[in-house]
């Protein structure tokens, strides 16, 4: 039977915080590409406003049913979905509805699936019990419960994550269409060949995101998170254990742990065989260079003997 959930006292203010944030600058300082890097400046604070205001929405109402139990598969990708529409909705002023295909077949859409638990899951459970056994076990023992200000700092990840999505969707489906360019784009972004280069490359970035440092990550224990500051977006590694995924890794990126593990082995044999010939030839020189000192030493005392 389904129960109710209570929010911890602590984190009562949490999205009346998060909300306040979404009103000041929001440009990305990351090292990586943003979809929302495209918008203007109002427009963007707009779209963070709307997914904020969707993932609050949804957790309310989760807070209904039982939360160790929800699909956060299924409640992700809604809120991507619900968000695009929103979103162009308030920029069209007309009812939008888009084809779920235009969202399964986006790999930005499946890259966050696949993190489903620790960007959604995860932080929606923390809000009713800071200590929650996943908690511990992905984050322990460097974060030993979620604080106000960690908590924080995973939904920021969450609301980025969601609104750039978004921005992926809206650039590959609906770039072409001069209006949107025209209501959305800066400046730079108006001509065809500017945002197709710019689409190109946040395409490369998510499959490199995707098939390279995901599984990366993964096997070193580190999970990269979007915060949001007062003077902008910065990219931040924490540490999180989530040794199981590695067991369901695709065939591609489990060769990028493959790799890893042969750069490993072969830089190891490199620093001995390095070592090793190093050795040898500080020995050599030792010996070689200590035998014509002496002779010349004996030569010196001889010279001097006369």
């Amino acid at each position: 039977m389904p129960t109710s959930n209570t929010v911890n006292p602590q984190f009562e203010d949490l999205f009346i915080r998060i909300q306040y944030k979404l009103r000041t600058n929001l440009k990305n300082n990351g090292n990586l590409l943003l979809g929302t890097d495209v918008l203007r400046e109002n427009k963007r604070n707009d779209l963070f406003k709307i997914v904020a205001f969707n993932i609050e929405s949804r957790f309310l109402s989760l807070l209904k049913t039982d939360l160790n139990f929800f699909d956060d598969k299924v409640v992700l990708f809604e809120l991507v979905k619900n968000s695009t529409e929103d979103f162009l909705i308030a920029c069209y002023g007309s009812h939008l509805r888009l084809n779920p295909k235009v969202f399964s077949r986006s790999l930005y859409v499946q890259f966050l699936l696949e993190n489903s638990n620790l960007l959604l899951k995860l932080p929606f459970q923390s809000l009713t019990n800071n200590n929650t056994k996943t908690f511990r076990v992905t984050f322990e023992p460097i974060y030993n419960k979620a604080s106000d200000k960690f908590l924080e700092a995973l939904l920021d990840n969450l609301v980025v994550e969601i609104s750039n999505c978004v921005m992926q969707i809206i650039i590959t489906e609906f770039s072409f269409i001069y209006y949107i360019r025209q209501i959305l784009y800066k400046s730079n972004f108006l001509s065809l060949r500017n945002i197709e280069r710019f689409k190109n490359n946040l395409a490369w970035q998510i499959r490199l995101k995707f098939y390279v440092n995901y599984p990366k990550n993964l096997y070193n224990s580190q999970y990269g998170i979007w915060v949001i500051r007062a003077n902008g977006i910065y990219y931040r590694t924490i540490y999180a254990n989530r040794a199981d995924k590695l067991f369901k890794l695709r065939k591609t990126s489990l060769l990028t742990i493959t790799l890893i593990e042969l750069q490993d082995f072969l830089s190891s044999r490199l620093e001995e065989i390095l070592y090793l010939v190093g050795d040898r030839v500080r020995y050599t020189l030792t010996t070689t260079v200590g035998q014509v000192i002496g002779l010349i030493w004996r030569g010196i005392i001889e010279g001097l003997k006369k």
